[in-house]
């Protein structure tokens, strides 16, 4: 169960999910009906906005997966420990994938700022800021980083190997 400020953190990203991939579809649909029935009315642009309202959505729903311990990885090994020795082992995974979100969080950033500071912009009649786009790559990571860091804390301190192992049948 989630409280405070943790409840609002997964209530805001899986509203604005939500939201973007609704945007997404609306506007699919909408292109594709007017593209058939009201050729005057599609515009080239609309499937751009919805790949840039995609990968906003993709990137921000990874923080929710991380949240939910929903997110693929290779548990095989973990599977077949105790639950007393799963504890180190997924308190190492975790602290990979940290290291690995935030090597994607900095590279993302350096991404983004060039793209802003070239004032780089789709070829599209949109001519969409590309930089807006790039930043859901560290956003996502960023917002993955931390909910990393809050499960690596949860094994650290507060730890329950009845809710947190990956129960295989196997004695502890």
């Amino acid at each position: 169960m989630r409280h405070g400020l943790l409840y609002g953190w997964d209530f805001a990203e899986r509203n604005v999910v939500g939201l973007l991939s609704a945007a997404a579809l609306g506007i699919a649909a909408y292109q594709m009906i007017a593209r058939y029935f009201f050729p005057g009315l599609s515009q080239s642009w609309f499937g751009e906005v919805v790949i840039y309202l995609i990968v906003w959505a993709i990137f921000l729903s990874g923080s929710l997966l991380v949240s939910d311990d929903a997110h693929v990885r290779a548990d095989l090994l973990l599977r077949q420990l105790p639950a007393k020795s799963q504890r180190p082992l997924e308190m190492f995974n975790i602290s990979i994938a940290i290291v690995f979100c935030l090597v994607l969080t900095y590279y993302g950033v350096l991404a983004t700022l060039d793209a802003w500071q070239m004032d780089e912009r789709s070829i599209s009649a949109l001519r969409f800021p590309m930089w807006i786009y790039y930043a859901a790559l560290p956003v996502g990571f960023c917002l993955m980083t931390l909910r990393f860091i809050l499960r690596l804390y949860a094994y650290l301190f507060r730890y329950d190997p009845n809710v947190m192992s990956i129960h295989s049948g196997r004695e502890s």
